[in-house]
């Protein structure tokens, strides 16, 4: 193509397709390599989660910055377990009373001391289990509450990328990751830096942490469903609040872990 003739309307719309088939084509693999390769860590999550909602134990999810919606894959959600708690920095606003300005820093999860502050505001105790998605899993606000729900007995599932986390160094004033204190890590396949789509004027677009992290979520949640049900332990899932019917059978079958559960907002 000459240089200086104007790109077509088709020409760019192939670019523009190109890009998208890369990332769909990439993403796809990773999916797919996290579904097989994970397995039997993924196994040994939910046994762990199966183990403590079996034993009435509750399902706690915690995650900073975007792994946070990895958090809420798992907590409130249509088609998951009733049973479960969702954790968060912004919970120092919402329950903590502290002013809106205290949490508006992005690098906060990297201060020492935020995840004591966060898991105060929440009942964590032994017999429980806590999944934490982290990609890098070397900030302190992860690091510090794996290592504080573990002090209290309560086993700890990490979901992230173990290829970033060993490229990068820690910022936890122990020099250890969210990975090195869980007793279940599934890997999210996730590349360095996240982005797999090379862009002509160099970096790359278009991230997949997320996507790997949820689907391990779900995965995690499948496996614990049926190992409850070889134990022939029920425990109820949400109904789709969109659904009708569905607000009195929810509430009622969470009155069971009343005072356990923080409501998660609109």
């Amino acid at each position: 193509m000459s240089a200086d003739r104007p790109t077509t309307e088709a020409e760019t719309t192939a670019g523009a397709a190109g890009f998208a088939d890369t990332f769909a084509a990439t993403a796809l693999a990773q999916l797919g390599r996290v579904a097989t390769e994970q397995r039997p860590a993924v196994a040994a999550g939910g046994a762990l989660i199966a183990g403590a909602l079996a034993s009435g134990g509750i399902l706690h999810a915690y995650g900073t910055g975007h792994s946070r919606s990895v958090a809420l894959e798992l907590v409130a959600r249509a088609g998951g377990f009733i049973p479960t708690n969702l954790l968060a920095i912004k919970d120092l606003v919402l329950w903590g009373g502290l002013p809106p300005e205290t949490i508006r820093d992005p690098k906060l999860e990297r201060e020492p001391g935020v995840a004591g502050s966060v898991l105060a505001l929440h009942d964590v105790r032994a017999g429980d289990v806590m999944v934490i998605a982290s990609n890098s899993g070397v900030n302190p606000a992860v690091v510090e509450m794996a290592r504080l729900v573990r002090a209290r007995s309560v086993p700890v599932i990490a979901v992230g990328s173990l290829t970033h986390s060993r490229a990068v160094p820690s910022r936890d004033a122990s020099a250890t990751t969210l990975f090195d204190n869980a007793d279940v890590v599934v890997d999210t396949m996730t590349p360095l830096g996240d982005a797999v789509v090379p862009l002509p004027t160099g970096g790359s677009a278009c991230g997949t942490s997320t996507l790997s992290a949820v689907l391990i979520a779900q995965l995690l949640v499948a496996h614990a469903i049926g190992e409850l049900g070889r134990r022939g332990v029920h425990v109820p899932v949400y109904r789709s609040m969109n659904t009708a019917g569905a607000d009195a059978p929810n509430a009622e079958a969470e009155q069971a872990w009343a005072g356990r559960l923080r409501p998660v907002e609109a």
